[in-house]
């Protein structure tokens, strides 16, 4: 299997083969990561099209990345960067919520409406988030960046990185407190 790196020269060099085998690796992780970061499957899927548009465009014009998978994540930050500055976007408070109602076979009620509960908390949560912030946890954990691939995909320093993701991780923990132990926290919960 060639890698990353190997098909983005078979770009270079006029290869189809080549960018269809990175559509194939990364279309689904770049779509679900757009499609978390912006909670619009449809936008979601217009905005991964564009990203293979101007990585193809980028590659064919000699400008090859030395890193593929934080490039290719940058692409994408960058879309939803321009998208939310632009005067026609409206976030929705629960984003991703049509994931919410995939379960695995053999779970009874309960842990399905649990898992359920505990995954809309952890939305809700997301989402309260500023964007800088919502991007380092969702890239870490939702799509298994390692940190200094975050780093360059946000192109910030790794130390900042590190600092973003701890503070991320105090303050959804934070929510998610305040949350449970809120005047109505524990009667959403399932019994």
């Amino acid at each position: 299997m060639d890698s990353d790196e190997e098909l983005l020269k078979m770009i270079a060099s006029g290869s189809g083969a080549g960018m269809e085998a990175l559509v194939y690796r990364y279309h689904k992780p770049i779509y679900e990561y757009l499609q978390r970061m912006l909670g619009d499957a449809s936008l979601a899927e217009d905005l991964a099209q564009e990203c293979f548009i101007r990585l193809y465009r980028t590659v064919r014009s000699g400008r090859l990345p030395s890193r593929f998978r934080p490039w290719i994540y940058r692409i994408a930050t960058n879309l939803c960067k321009d998208v939310w500055k632009s005067s026609s976007y409206r976030r929705e408070a629960l984003w991703g919520a049509d994931k919410m109602s995939q379960h695995e076979d053999g779970e009874t009620v309960t842990s399905l409406l649990e898992r359920q509960w505990e995954r809309e908390a952890v939305i809700r949560a997301l989402g309260r988030l500023a964007e800088d912030e919502k991007e380092i946890v969702v890239l870490r954990f939702y799509h298994e960046l390692k940190l200094d691939e975050i780093a360059e995909t946000l192109e910030l320093s790794l130390g900042s990185v590190k600092t973003k993701l701890y503070k991320s991780f105090k303050k959804l923990a934070l929510m998610l407190e305040e949350e449970e132990a809120g005047p109505y926290g524990a009667a959403k919960r399932p019994k």
